[in-house]
């Protein structure tokens, strides 16, 4: 069977998806020619992708198309990725630093992220943001934290942050940009799962409002536009964007997908037409899943039914987008929830933790799929007992460290590989990841720590699958060698 027939039968499976990308595979809703007939390369007519980035502002017809984006959310220049936000985050970072910079990293950020320090030789801060103690996952990243790192490292020429979280917990941009401002350094936001915020009312603002400097929307996770589609918006004077061209044109591929490019125009098409429509019924239907969730007895979603955004003092706002279930005090895992969601109720969620499962919406979403999840969910929970709290997974929080090397110094190393338990008080030469999200448990030059190891030796024993990337984890780890 080749891949084209495996997933025609996928389809025929009725699986609902909640999970990237957000287009939601709602053909009735997204409609876009056999790809075949616009698959084009840069030929007379039909313009450059590279070169209308290289020169913004000239009225070609991929720059204008690039322009009106820019109008949509409110930057000063807006740029198509075809790369997701993988290609983004790293042009961003190469596009605001020098070889050898400082730079204030939330260790919650993507592995993209960590990758950029390799390629440019930057030396990190790690920064903590705070925790959420009812669920347990990083909350947001806070002011204060931001200033006092700034103030102990005053050489650091960049700070980074992630709003929304892949869990969608918003921090605030506006007071984090001012602290970074006072101290004449730009804010780079990873709002890849934020695309839809700014858009309306409903949700919090993006950060393209709120005074970062340069932002990165991943499209494709909650607006109904194709895989590997994202946008990088650069906001103030403080950021080059010549600079960013440049990196654009060295990071992404020279030859970009007019069919990737297309989606993103359609999705602006239907924003700019249809826009307020979508996101009404959008939040409708997310208030009255929220408003069932209330005879939950057992589960909990966070921020929906009679959990509130007051329970949670370390959340600043909540994209209400992402529904978050946590199993927590009860006799199951999530694990369970989660392959219980597929295999009985035909419910494909994103991802799954100790005691958590994230299920994904977008404006592509259906009333039919919010009524299969609300009565899955209250189905299950009514025949659920109260269970002891599964243990907790300390999260640092509140501080910020300096590894023994960057991750370029670590890949500059001999390696060796040992057992986990051996490898507590080394130095890593690989990433421990579970994916999604993509957040690193260890970091090429980080010291191994003994509770983070418990922590993912602990996981994997709950079901959830981790990746190292030298793909032995958990029999062995990689790490450095000193010379």
């Amino acid at each position: 069977m080749n891949l084209i027939d495996a997933y025609r039968e996928y389809n025929k499976l009725d699986i609902y998806p909640y999970h990237m990308p957000g287009h939601k595979r709602n053909t009735e809703l997204c409609q876009l020619d056999n790809p075949y007939a616009i698959d084009y390369t840069e030929i007379d007519g039909l313009d450059d992708l590279r070169e209308a980035q290289a020169h913004p502002g000239r009225g070609t017809l991929l720059d204008d198309a690039m322009r009106r984006a820019s109008r949509i959310f409110g930057s000063k220049y807006s740029f198509y990725l075809v790369g997701g936000s993988t290609s983004g985050l790293i042009c961003s970072i190469l596009a605001c630093t020098r070889r050898w910079d400082r730079v204030l990293i939330p260790r919650n950020c993507h592995k993209s992220v960590y990758n950029a320090l390799a390629l440019a030789s930057l030396r990190p801060v790690y920064i903590y943001p705070s925790v959420d103690e009812q669920i347990g996952i990083y909350a947001n990243l806070r002011p204060e934290d931001v200033e006092r790192a700034l103030t102990e490292y005053p050489d650091i020429k960049l700070v980074v942050t992630v709003s929304p979280t892949f869990y969608g917990v918003v921090s605030d941009i506006a007071e984090i940009a001012e602290v970074c401002h006072a101290h004449n350094v730009p804010l780079m936001v990873d709002e890849a799962h934020g695309p839809h915020l700014g858009l309306s009312p409903y949700f919090p603002d993006s950060a393209v409002h709120q005074g970062a400097d340069i932002v990165v929307q991943s499209l494709h996770k909650t607006l109904p536009v194709l895989t590997q589609t994202s946008v990088l918006h650069v906001c103030s004077d403080r950021v080059d964007h010549e600079a960013v061209s440049r990196t654009i044109a060295i990071i992404e591929s020279s030859s970009p997908s007019f069919v990737l490019v297309a989606s993103a125009d359609q999705c602006m098409d239907l924003l700019e037409k249809r826009g307020p429509e979508l996101f009404d019924i959008y939040d409708q239907r997310l208030h009255q899943f929220s408003e069932d969730m209330r005879a939950l007895k057992h589960l909990t979603v966070l921020c929906n039914g009679k959990d509130t955004i007051n329970q949670h003092p370390n959340i600043y706002r909540y994209d209400h987008g992402k529904i978050l279930i946590s199993t927590r005090g009860t006799n199951m895992t999530g694990a369970q929830l989660y392959h219980l969601l597929l295999d009985k109720y035909r419910l494909q969620m994103e991802m799954c933790l100790a005691d958590m499962v994230l299920a994904m919406t977008s404006i592509a979403d259906t009333q039919e799929g919010f009524d299969r999840l609300r009565d899955a969910l209250l189905e299950i929970d009514a025949s659920l007992e109260d269970g002891k709290p599964g243990e907790r997974f300390m999260l640092k929080q509140h501080t910020f460290e300096v590894s023994p090397l960057s991750p370029d110094e670590a890949y500059a190393l001999p390696g060796e590989f040992v057992k986990p338990e051996q490898a507590v008080g080394r130095i890593a030469r690989e990433f421990v990841y579970a994916y999604p999200p993509g957040v690193p448990y260890f970091v090429p030059g980080e010291l191994i720590d003994k509770n983070t190891m418990d922590t993912i030796m602990r996981m994997e024993s709950s079901d959830i699958r981790l990746i190292s990337t030298r793909h032995k984890y958990p029999e062995l780890i990689e790490v450095c060698i000193k010379r």
